[in-house]
């Protein structure tokens, strides 16, 4: 591209209230529902505006409160708009959680049939913005929402390799919206079309059949020049075309999980825009732990306190 990008980032998807019961309590019995908004693209671009990167999402909304709110609390972190269609058919999605400890841990219940994200397609989203971004973020969700969303995220990476914009897929394979044969057959190709490609090892051994993860050879497998693999508490590895990396993972405390992937996600974006993968990564560990301590899925901490976090390694005393 000979012009300067309007945005460094766009992210694609879909965003949807999220009803909570309040941690240790069930759906079934609670009188109170916490609501908060999420969604994996929604989630990267907010933590990106709070790192102080300009950003954009692009998605469908349906012009009803919820939608607004969504939207509202987008723009209120700093999040460009402007790509959003809002349309007076369809609905917000929704979905319920219920957080409690081991074995408990985090339940998920979906409510997102027919939503107007859903019906997004090359036909009704401007595809100018890509061109118009230096680097695009989706999730395999998106690609899950439905079939014209799956033929929407092929063109997505289309017009960014047209356009010199990076492509970034993080896989986020969810069980609850496909079957691992119909993902690995979407998500196949659109991991090989990307730049970069974000998998956790539960991901690579559901989707691509390895027991035992390795980037370098999951990167060749899927056809991608770099590999960002998440392997839990042990840490991160990755596979780029020049360097092969492993960083050890930031203990963490977690109080709710649900968005540290993104913030994990939206960490190795800003390496990938200052040209620095490792010092991105290293980034993303410490959003992800930050994420974790907080309730709801975005990320609502300061780039101030991702470098407290780096600067102590992780550790809490801060005396």
């Amino acid at each position: 591209m000979t012009d300067r990008p309007r945005f460094e980032v766009l992210t694609l998807g879909e965003a949807m209230l999220r009803l909570s019961a309040p941690p240790g309590q069930l759906l079934e019995h609670t009188a109170v529902l916490e609501v908060y908004v999420g969604g994996a693209e929604a989630n990267v671009a907010v933590a990106l505006a709070r790192m102080g990167r300009s950003v954009a999402w692009m998605s469908r909304v349906a012009d009803d409160p919820f939608g607004r709110r969504i939207v509202s609390e987008l723009r209120r972190h700093g999040v460009h708009c402007d790509p959003v269609e809002m349309v007076s058919e369809g609905r917000t999605g929704r979905y319920y959680t219920e957080t409690g400890g081991a074995p408990r841990g985090v339940s998920v219940h979906y409510d997102r049939a027919g939503t107007t994200a859903a019906a997004m397609s090359i036909r009704n989203l401007d595809l100018g913005w890509v061109a118009q971004s230096a680097l695009v973020e989706m999730s395999g969700i998106t690609a899950a929402l439905s079939d014209d969303c799956a033929e929407l995220c092929a063109e997505v990476l289309g017009t960014a390799r047209r356009n010199g914009t990076t492509s970034v897929i993080d896989v986020n394979y969810r069980a609850r919206l496909w079957s691992p044969e119909r993902a690995r057959a979407v998500l196949g190709p659109l991991c090989a079309a990307a730049d970069v490609v974000l998998c956790t090892a539960e991901d690579a051994r559901d989707l691509f059949g390895a027991s035992e993860p390795d980037a370098a050879a999951l990167a060749a497998q899927i056809g991608v020049p770099t590999l960002v693999l998440t392997e839990g508490a042990r840490g991160v590895s990755w596979h780029a075309a020049d360097s092969d990396g492993f960083l050890p993972a930031i203990p963490t405390e977690t109080f709710d999980r649900i968005g540290a992937g993104d913030a994990f996600c939206a960490g190795v974006i800003t390496g990938l825009l200052d040209g620095d993968l490792t010092a991105g990564i290293r980034r993303g560990q410490a959003m992800a732990s930050l994420a974790r301590t907080m309730a709801g899925d975005l990320f609502l901490a300061t780039a101030a306190d991702v470098a407290a976090v780096l600067a102590t390694d992780g550790r809490t005393d801060r005396r």
